[in-house]
């Protein structure tokens, strides 16, 4: 199911009384932490203890190191809400969960096994899984209240909560959770998988976020992967939540400013790449975590991603202002202190709408604004494209045929490409030349306009004989070329090695091509291809339209 380090969780052999441990425990005062723990123990005493606490930092006070976190060196990095909360609320634990904890590492220390190895993950999830139907489809009352009033209590987790005490987080309201499972490219939460099967067994919804480290070495691409094979993919079955893309302010002075120092067109180039791999591989979009200051100063006030589900982090008693794109929130991260260990979250809706959200790969998320529904009949909602093609028409870049269609496989002439670039341009006020540059365009050529534009921006020069080549079909690395143009030919260095094995440096669009694939435009063929001298498909050609406004 998932590529899982070792686990612990709950044994029958845990049912020590924990009167008998009250003894020789005193009572701890709120708020309470990890660090509580260290009590007990140093983490090292037996190895079901180092099972139980795989990370030895928890047993100190919470800090993180001045670069992101590597698997197996003892701490579990950053967590969602890191730019808000103070550090010491990193390791927060409610009070069912420190008893637990305390439970668990005694009965550790006297060498009870309470783990269960890797290959044993999925039988160990389907158990949980059995034993917690009837809770998940039970609407039983909450202890603790929303802020709002309504809504679904939830809470999020990392390796900073190891052990948490799941049926008491669930009786008191919780019945969702997001946990922590990567961060960056290089860190796996090692508690991931213990408390993916313990918030399963206790009745929750559940599923895995990534603390997003966003830089030029690591694409969004590659650590949606990373995730995804971590443990943050998704499945219809009911249970698992999207996986959560969390962005959010830069917590290492090794990685430069809040904004990782990426500019806001880098940043949402890194974010496109991020979502469009998550979908590819799942069939889903991911949801996105941030709040509205970092998101509006670091994506330039993007309002690109509002068809993401929104999970808005503000410590207040009211959500405050959104994010620029999004006019509600679907989940809001409202405290770092209780009532729930890590930090407390609400959904806005019904349990039934939260099973909706779990379920359907097409939710529409609550922030979203209302849109055209221009859409074609050969186009399903199933199309790999649908949403970048339907986005094309709804722009008015493309209306398809009379028949309504869109005919997504066949490919573009040039003279439609120029048409499509004019108006995603918006259309500028330009008069033609009364006579034409291009031999084989008169002036009565239907796209005669936009090819003239073109020409006059300097995005195509046509051919040394003098033609446009109006009816020919565009290969991808024109279509390469004409977009660096139209995005103004930025000052580019293309790498020394080519990220496609078709496309050598002497390519003479290899620039071009090498800038598509920095900015994500493309991300080739499976097996390492460009295909520069093939026809763009009509479908292909929307995807490159869609991302190349991503970072316009």
């Amino acid at each position: 199911m998932f590529n899982i380090p070792r686990i612990a969780i709950r044994s029958t052999a845990l049912s020590v009384a924990f009167a008998l441990l009250a003894t020789s425990i005193p009572a701890q005062a709120a708020p309470a932490t990890t660090q509580d723990l260290s009590t007990l123990t140093n983490g090292s005493e037996t190895s079901q203890v180092q099972e139980a606490l795989p990370e030895s930092d928890v047993l100190k006070p919470a800090q993180l190191e001045a670069a992101p976190p590597v698997t197996g060196d003892g701490n579990p990095g950053a967590t969602m809400g890191q730019g808000l909360k103070k550090m010491s609320q990193t390791a927060n634990l409610s009070e069912a969960s420190l008893k637990e904890a305390q439970q668990e590492i005694k009965a550790a220390q006297d060498g009870k096994d309470v783990a269960v190895s890797a290959r044993e993950f999925d039988s160990a999830l389907s158990d949980a899984t059995e034993q917690s139907k009837e809770k998940v489809t039970s609407g039983a009352a909450a202890v603790a209240i929303s802020p709002t009033g309504s809504g679904v209590l939830g809470m999020d987790v990392s390796g900073w909560q190891p052990i948490v005490d799941w049926d008491g987080e669930y009786s008191k309201g919780a019945r969702f959770a997001y946990i922590k499972a990567t961060e960056g490219d290089s860190y796996a939460s090692p508690s991931f998988s213990n408390q993916y099967v313990g918030s399963t067994e206790a009745g929750m919804m559940r599923g895995g976020y990534h603390f997003a480290i966003p830089t030029l070495e690591s694409t969004g691409a590659e650590q949606a992967r990373y995730f995804i094979a971590n443990g943050g993919g998704w499945s219809a079955d009911g249970r698992t939540l999207p996986g959560l893309l969390d962005i959010e302010y830069n917590p290492y002075s090794q990685l430069g400013n809040m904004c990782y120092d990426l500019s806001p067109a880098q940043m949402r180039a890194w974010i496109q790449s991020f979502v469009d791999e998550y979908r590819r591989i799942t069939g889903r979009y991911p949801a996105v975590y941030s709040t509205a200051n970092w998101w509006n100063t670091c994506t330039g006030n993007s309002t690109l991603f509002n068809y993401l589900p929104l999970h808005l982090a503000s410590y207040s008693s009211t959500p405050g202002a959104m994010p620029s794109g999004w006019t509600n929130y679907d989940i809001w991260q409202y405290t770092d202190d209780g009532p729930f260990s890590g930090d407390s979250n609400v959904f806005n809706g019904t349990l039934s709408d939260l099973r909706n959200f779990v379920t359907v790969p097409t939710y529409k998320p609550k922030g979203a604004p209302a849109t055209a529904t221009m859409t074609f009949r050969d186009v399903p909602t199933s199309h790999p494209f649908y949403r970048e093609i339907t986005w094309l028409a709804n722009a008015g870049i493309s209306t398809g045929w009379a028949d309504r269609t869109y005919r997504p496989d066949e490919s573009n002439s040039r003279a439609a490409m120029a048409a499509f670039l004019y108006r995603l341009s918006g259309s500028p006020a330009y008069t033609p030349p009364a006579k034409s540059r291009f031999k084989d365009v008169p002036t009565s050529h239907p796209f005669y306009k936009e090819i003239s534009w073109l020409a006059a921006t300097g995005i195509t020069t046509g051919w040394d004989d003098g033609t446009f080549r109006p009816d020919e079909n565009i290969s991808r690395a024109a279509m390469g070329a004409f977009l660096y143009r139209l995005a103004g030919s930025p000052s580019y260095a293309p790498p020394a090695r080519s990220a496609f094995k078709d496309v050598p440096t002497s390519h003479p669009f290899y620039k071009e091509i090498s800038w598509l694939a920095s900015n994500q435009i493309t991300t080739g063929w499976s097996d390492g291809t460009f295909r520069a001298e093939d026809a763009i498909s009509r479908a292909a050609m929307a995807a490159f339209i869609y991302r190349y406004s991503r970072i316009a």
